[in-house]
């Protein structure tokens, strides 16, 4: 089955395929899961926090913050929890017959990140046009681990190691504020071709990446720590807690605090 064709159903009868289990969980150390056989529907998750490691159809797995699971119906498999962080997962099923090939194990899939958690707490509500609204957020959903799928198999016009050089270049001072030149000099390329190829790969601007990137982590740290708002801003190098609440609300669509009580009730 094509993806065009998945969506297209999805967009038809999306609400009356998500089964009654999902949500956004905080698991213990000692969670685990087993089925040999695999289960009778599409099993999606996301990764908020923690790791996982398991077996996905005898071929070993290991899961990390960032990360996208869906296997199809039928694929065996077992997970438990891994390290010392807390597990932190979105998940729910999906009783679809057809499938769009998999399993997909994808890093780095933060930017799906706001449409699950709005799937979540749709799905929870009973607010009008809730059907509605349901299948608008699965074909979101979909339509971007699609894309992250495509990115992923396809040659990047940026390759795989500028991808991570620039991301390690990011993550390893969230303070810092490097310029789309800084960003060029470290794929080592000038700055105009680098802006044309970044684009192509990331589909945004460095800048526009640079924010999400920064937001991403404070997504992390807000449901990992109990520390300020006003605390978090000055990790990240924002001179202000109002500038960082913008840019939060910005990406996600709430406010940094209704975002860490969202995830703790």
């Amino acid at each position: 089955m094509n993806k065009e064709r998945w969506l297209a159903g999805l967009a038809r009868h999306g609400d009356r395929l998500v089964t009654d289990v999902f949500g956004y969980d905080r698991l213990p150390r000692s969670w685990t899961v087993n089925f040999p056989a695999g289960l009778p529907e599409h099993l999606i998750y996301l990764l908020a926090g923690g790791g996982a490691a398991g077996a996905i159809a005898d071929r070993p797995v290991v899961l990390r913050a960032g990360t996208l699971l869906w296997l199809p119906p039928r694929t065996p498999f077992h997970l438990h929890a891994t390290g010392n962080a807390q597990l932190r997962l979105y998940r729910f099923r999906l009783a679809a017959t057809s499938t769009a090939g998999g399993p997909y194990v994808l890093a780095d899939a933060w930017p799906v990140r706001d449409a699950f958690d709005a799937l979540v707490a749709e799905l929870g509500g009973r607010l009008d046009l809730r059907a509605e609204r349901i299948r608008a957020l699965l074909v979101v959903l979909f339509s971007g681990i699609f894309r992250l799928t495509h990115a992923t198999k396809g040659p990047a016009p940026l390759s795989d190691t500028v991808r991570t050089r620039l991301e390690d270049l990011v993550d390893r001072d969230p303070a810092a504020r490097p310029t789309v030149a800084d960003l060029a000099a470290a794929a080592g390329l000038s700055t105009d071709y680098f802006a044309r190829r970044f684009a192509e790969t990331f589909g945004m601007a460095p800048r526009a990446w640079l924010v999400r990137r920064r937001v991403h982590r404070a997504m992390l740290w807000l449901d990992e720590s109990d520390a300020p708002v006003s605390t978090i801003a000055r990790r990240l190098g924002y001179p202000d807690v109002f500038l960082f609440s913008r840019q939060f609300k910005a990406v996600t669509g709430v406010s940094p605090r209704a975002w860490r009580d969202r995830g703790r009730t």
